[in-house]
C-alpha cells in the first residue's frame, strides 16, 4: 500500500514538530516498504529538513496540493516549473483598488512572516520561498474580494480563505495529486501501490481523506473535529482517539492489522 499524510497536528505534534511517538508505526511501514508521502501546506524548503529527519525518500505534497517535489538529493524534479511567478505577474498587475488589498509573503519580509505565523525567522525565511501559491492577508470589503477573485479567474488562479489567510494558487488540492505522487514512486520501484491511505486533522484534508482507500481523522484537540466524511458511516474512514502522531501510530498499527495477509495488502 501507500500511505498520505498531513503533517501539523497529524504525523507531527502542532507545537514541537515532534514526530517520535509515531516511530513505532512508520518502522513497520519502513519493513514492509510501504512508501509514507506528506501532503502539506508548507513548501519545499521547509519541508526538506523534515523528510530527512523522517528518513523519507518520497515526493512530497506540497503548499496543500499546489506542486510535487522530490528533495532527496539526486532525485529528478517531480514539477517541471513552478508558477509563483506567474502568480506574482498577476497579483502586480491588478488594478490598484484591488492591489492595495492584499499582501502577499512576496511582498514582505520574514520579520514580518515570522510575526504573523508565530514562526522562527529561519522557518519564516523558508516559509517564503514559495513555489506554487501565494498566502497574504486580505484587508478588503467583500465587494472587494469578489472582485479580485474574478480577475484571478481570468488567469486561471483562485483565491481561498485558510485561517486567516487569503491563499491564491492554481487551485489544485492534496486529493487531486495523489495519483500523481503515487505514479512517481510505481516508476521507479517499478511496482503497483494499492491500497491508498490517507491521514489528516484538518478540513483541509477532507477531499484527500475522502479520495482514499482507507482514511484517519486524527484527533486535534486545538480545533472542532471535522464533520462526517462520506465512506466514514461505511468505517472506511475512522478516527483516532488519540491526537497527533500517538493517534496516527495508533492508527497505521491498526491499518497494518487488518491489512496483513488481506488479498488487499499481498504479501
Amino acid at each position: 500500500m501507500i500511505v498520505f499524510t498531513d503533517l501539523d497536528g497529524t504525523l507531527l505534534e502542532p507545537d514541537t514538530s515532534d514526530h517520535h511517538a509515531a516511530l513505532p508505526a512508520l518502522a513497520a511501514l519502513a519493513a514492509r516498504a510501504v512508501p509514507v508521502v506528506v501532503a502539506t501546506d508548507r513548501t519545499a524548503a521547509e519541508i526538506g529538513p523534515i523528510l530527512a529527519e523522517l528518513k523519507l525518500d518520497t515526493p512530497a505534497i506540497v503548499e496543500n496540493g499546489g506542486g510535487i517535489v522530490w528533495p532527496a538529493a539526486g532525485a529528478e524534479p517531480a514539477e517541471a516549473c513552478t508558477c509563483y511567478d506567474e502568480i506574482r505577474a498577476c497579483l502586480d498587475a491588478l488594478p490598484a483598488r484591488l492591489k492595495c488589498c492584499f499582501a502577499g509573503f512576496g511582498d514582505m519580509d520574514t520579520r514580518r512572516i515570522a510575526a504573523l505565523t508565530g514562526m522562527g525567522r529561519a522557518q519564516a525565511a523558508r516559509a517564503a520561498r514559495r513555489g506554487f501559491s501565494e498566502p497574504g492577508l486580505f484587508t478588503g470589503s467583500e465587494t472587494q474580494l469578489a472582485a479580485l477573485r474574478r480577475q484571478l479567474a481570468a488567469h486561471g488562479l483562485c483565491a481561498e480563505r485558510n485561517g486567516r489567510f487569503l491563499i491564491v494558487s492554481r487551485g489544485a488540492s492534496k486529493a487531486e495529486r495523489m495519483n500523481a505522487a503515487r505514479a512517481l514512486l510505481e516508476k521507479r520501484d517499478g511496482r503497483r501501490y494499492w491500497p491508498l491511505v490517507a491521514l489528516g486533522d484538518a478540513e483541509e484534508d477532507r477531499e484527500m481523506l475522502e479520495a482514499a482507500d482507507y482514511g484517519v481523522v486524527v484527533a486535534n484537540p486545538a480545533h472542532p473535529p471535522l464533520a462526517e466524511l462520506d465512506g466514514e458511516r461505511e468505517g472506511r474512514i475512522i478516527r483516532t482517539e488519540l491526537p497527533g502522531p500517538m493517534g496516527w501510530n495508533a492508527a497505521m498499527i491498526e491499518i497494518l492489522r487488518r491489512l496483513a495477509g488481506s488479498a488487499e495488502f499481498g504479501d
